[in-house]
């Protein structure tokens, strides 16, 4: 409901990530300021380089989990921006990759979904996509991953 407000706390956090000893806290913070304040008051666009510094910033001090959320939410930001399909799809594919390097797996699942509608969008294996959204779905819903399943669901509206 205040945005504005959202956004001086989102600035606050970043000053504060400026004290010594807080390095361990940026990645995390990144991902929060990006995903829930500045989206809200400017550009899309504008969230896609700090979400990379994040994701940086998260394998140089071992943080993983955030590292991966930075570059799940921008690889998600890229597509809403209208980055072109064939562009997105290559990004999404190097992102699959190091997520499974990673050990990432939801957030590799969350890939796979906006790959599969990219593939579907582009008319890439269309029954084939229809496989993977069902099978993920199928194995969300019987694991009661309900956000996954919503997550699904929602991409499913996109194209299908």
């Amino acid at each position: 409901g205040k945005p504005h407000e959202g956004l001086e706390m989102a600035k606050a956090a970043e000053l504060i990530l400026e004290k010594p000893g807080m390095r361990s806290s940026m990645t995390h913070t990144i991902f929060v300021t990006q995903t829930c304040c500045y989206h809200w008051t400017s550009p899309l666009q504008d969230t896609i380089e700090p979400l990379l510094k994040g994701y940086q910033a998260g394998l140089e001090i071992g943080d993983t989990d955030s590292a991966c959320k930075c570059l799940a939410v921008r690889m998600y930001h890229l597509y809403f921006t209208g980055l072109s399909l064939g562009s997105i799809q290559k990004e999404l594919e190097a992102t699959i990759h190091v997520m499974t390097q990673l050990k990432q797996d939801a957030a590799r699942l969350r890939i796979i979904v906006l790959l599969t509608t990219v593939k579907k969008f582009l008319g890439i294996d269309t029954e084939a996509c229809d496989e993977t959204m069902d099978s993920i779905l199928t194995n969300a819903a019987s694991t009661r991953d309900f956000n996954l399943v919503a997550h699904v669901n929602l991409m499913k509206l996109e194209v299908f």
